[in-house]
């Protein structure tokens, strides 16, 4: 009897799916999750010309597309040790440190929501043409040399919003997990943080209150952890710090901080739970000491610290839309395998340690009505 791993990109979408609140969703149909906001106001900085306290809001209107010249400076640093093979057929180098920067253009088109004060928004665009320097094991990395986890995946997703920023769950808001191409490790830079996800609604959360420089408030999400009774927090702090002026519109400029709590979990016992559903109930004795040393030595530990992603944005109170915006963020997580070999049945092992960091920036260069 041979037992085969899900490909990591499976588990990844899991993560991704189930543990990492961005600085912009708040998961109001998961029962668990539970949301607090505040509202704070302190004195406006003098040098600055406070327009009076107003409800922010997005006011996005359907049937228009607005364009974003998109920027990113993406940075990963990775090492392995133990047996590649512990991933099925994807190569993993032993170390590399690479940088991903380029500019694109990205749509944001929106249509109306499925219920009044809802927008939903179709947000597309790629990378194709990032510039790409670093070394892989050593040697310096081509375009060709890049392995499939380090790439920046081509984004055509449909989210929807409401007007003060929160992501609305759909009922099949965590897609096919197990479907689609699941060849590569995949979107392993969009993995966690607030902020790593280029192809992502322009804006921070917006508060109940009506606000104005020098206000600040809050939110705090919580959502069930993958495999674990522990929740996942992400603490959401903006403040309106100044008035500006781009591309000759008045704007408030608001700084946003959204800090997660670390992420840790084993989905050994998950996995064991998957291989024992396919086990017949006249399983031979080979087959069942097979499933107990599996159950005694299986390992998939994943390991996320703390992320803190910072955002300012630069937000047209009046059109109801970001014309600018500039986000950044960093992770890093530790991945510890543990399984049996494909071919051989032996248990092999890999460690993994990564780190991204990345900055990406979003400048609105064109819509109908701007």
């Amino acid at each position: 009897m041979r037992f085969r791993i899900f490909t990591l990109i499976a588990i990844l979408a899991l993560v991704a799916a189930a543990c990492s609140p961005s600085s912009n969703v708040s998961d109001s149909s998961t029962t668990e999750a539970q949301s607090e906001a505040t509202t704070s106001t302190s004195e406006a900085p003098q040098e600055a010309t406070a327009p009076d306290a107003m409800l922010l809001s997005y006011k996005l209107v359907a049937g228009e597309t607005y364009t974003y010249e998109v920027g990113i400076d993406q940075r990963i640093e990775m090492t392995a040790e133990g047996d590649s093979g512990a991933l099925g057929d994807e190569e993993i180098p032993g170390e590399l440190a690479v940088n991903l920067s380029g500019t694109t253009t990205f749509s944001h088109s929106v249509e109306d929501g499925p219920e009044p004060g809802t927008y939903e928004v179709t947000i597309k665009g790629d990378f194709s043409d990032l510039a790409i320097t670093g070394t892989v094991d050593g040697e310096p990395v081509e375009d060709t040399d890049l392995p499939d986890f380090a790439e920046i995946e081509p984004v055509d997703i449909t989210v929807v919003v409401d007007e003060q920023g929160n992501i609305i769950p759909q009922e099949n808001g965590f897609g096919d997990l197990f479907g689609g191409d699941l060849g590569g490790l995949g979107d392993i830079g969009q993995l966690a943080g607030p902020g790593m996800d280029p192809g992502r609604f322009v804006g921070p959360l917006f508060s109940e209150e009506e606000v104005t420089v020098g206000d600040t408030w809050s939110e705090t999400i919580e959502i069930p952890g993958l495999m674990t009774e522990e929740l996942v927090t992400t603490e959401v702090t903006s403040e309106v710090v100044r008035a500006d002026t781009v591309d000759g519109h008045e704007v408030l400029v608001i700084d946003t901080e959204s800090v997660t709590s670390m992420i840790e979990f084993d989905l050994a016992q998950f996995l064991i739970g998957f291989f024992t559903a396919f086990v017949p109930d006249d399983a031979s004795d080979e087959d069942t000491a097979e499933l107990e040393a599996l159950t005694e030595d299986l390992r998939f530990l994943f390991s996320i610290d703390q992320t803190v992603a910072n955002m300012t944005t630069w937000f047209d109170a009046d059109a109801g839309f970001a014309r600018m915006a500039e986000f950044g963020s960093s992770m890093h997580f530790v991945m510890d395998i543990n399984m049996p070999d494909d071919e051989s049945g032996e248990m092999i092992g890999l460690v993994m340690d990564m780190s991204i960091a990345q900055d990406i920036t979003y400048h609105l260069t064109d819509n109908s009505g701007a």
